[in-house]
């Protein structure tokens, strides 16, 4: 059985030829019928910088500024959940071990390929209300100045339509891409159990290991690991621009919360009208906990307190295992009625399956 030390041995004498990308550009790491990957490495892009398809941050749409916005200017939430999502298997594998253990393997070299156990910031529903609130203040004082001598129009309605575009992207809702099964987690208790099995009680490092690209997706990951380890020597150590820890808070500051584009154009009679043009980029931000061997030991402890149901869209509906809402619902209580009457199983009865 290797132990960490082991690990980084091997890294250091074997790994030393496979390095991560440092050109400053975006590489290409997969493409398939889902739509391609890719990877800008070591650094938080801004929304200048994402490329295809209609980017404009949050403050772009509310005005005629669409530069970058400085730091104070964006959006920012206070970081205390993870999430982990994934299919009905990949949930039963889970439970049956009560832990993850399914690490996802993700290309951050011309040749490295390497594990990580990856996480999703949520944001609660409290410090969306709280930011959707102040986002109502800057529309309803952006329409007064420009309907201002215009003729008398229903402003609350054209604000109401206005906002719709704002926390709509999928880092906001119960909707996900990769499954209909979300498993929650606090962000420094998963650091702890982190820093006790991989790291071996050392203090684990936080760098910008860059950010992903899809179709309309932008993530922005921070990198985990161990002491020691060589191959992230060269990724910048945080702040960054999207994400921050101050002692133990952590901070993230995102340019876009909406996947769509509303604004306020004339109708041609005088008054106003609120029109959609295109989707929008949305991101969201990640954390990658680097797993260094080949069955890497990193028991999260994930029980069905943490286990909740969110949304797959319709655009997944092709996918094998898509479910509906209700049928995840019903799965859900399916699984809890199931370990609560027996709660010791087989651990190798059920494949956990990996983050697609």
């Amino acid at each position: 059985v290797w132990h960490l030390s082991c690990s980084i041995e091997f890294e250091l004498t074997h790994c030393s030829a496979q390095t991560m990308f440092t050109a400053g550009k975006w590489q290409r790491i997969k493409s398939g019928f889902r739509g391609p990957e890719d990877f800008y490495p070591l650094r938080h892009v801004s929304h200048r910088e994402w490329g295809r398809n209609f980017t404009l941050p949050d403050s772009g749409v509310l005005g005629t500024n669409i530069e970058v916005p400085e730091v104070g200017e964006r959006t920012q939430f206070s970081i205390t959940n993870l999430i982990h999502v994934t299919d009905s298997n990949g949930v039963l594998g889970i439970l049956v071990d009560q832990c993850l253990k399914k690490a996802n393997i993700k290309q951050i070299g011309e040749d490295l390929k390497v594990q990580f156990s990856w996480w999703s910031v949520q944001v609660s529903q409290k410090a969306m209300e709280k930011e959707r609130e102040i986002k109502r203040e800057a529309v309803t004082k952006q329409l007064k100045q420009t309907m201002e001598g215009a003729p008398a129009q229903d402003e609350e309605s054209l604000r109401d339509s206005l906002m719709e575009q704002f926390f709509s992207s999928p880092a906001f809702l119960e909707v996900s891409n990769y499954g209909n099964f979300k498993f929650t987690y606090n962000l420094n208790d998963l650091i702890g159990e982190y820093k006790t099995s991989v790291c071996e009680g050392g203090d684990p490092e936080f760098r910008v290991l860059g950010t992903f690209r899809y179709d309309l997706e932008v993530m922005h990951t921070v990198v985990i690991y161990p002491p020691g380890v060589k191959i992230f020597e060269n990724c910048p150590p945080l702040p960054s621009k999207v994400i921050a820890q101050e002692g133990a808070e952590w901070k993230w500051r995102p340019e876009s919360t909406g996947s769509e584009i509303r604004v306020l154009t004339q109708d041609g009679v005088g008054g106003w009208r609120v029109s959609y043009l295109h989707c929008r980029r949305w991101e969201l931000a990640s954390f990658a906990f680097y797993l260094p061997n080949k069955n890497p030991d990193f028991p999260v402890p994930l029980q069905l307190k943490h286990l909740s149901v969110c949304e797959m869209p319709s655009d997944q509906r092709f996918r094998k295992v898509y479910l509906t809402k209700g049928q995840a619902e019903e799965k859900y209580r399916s699984i809890v009625k199931s370990f609560k009457a027996c709660p010791v199983r087989n651990s190798e009865s059920t494949p956990q399956a990996e983050r697609l």
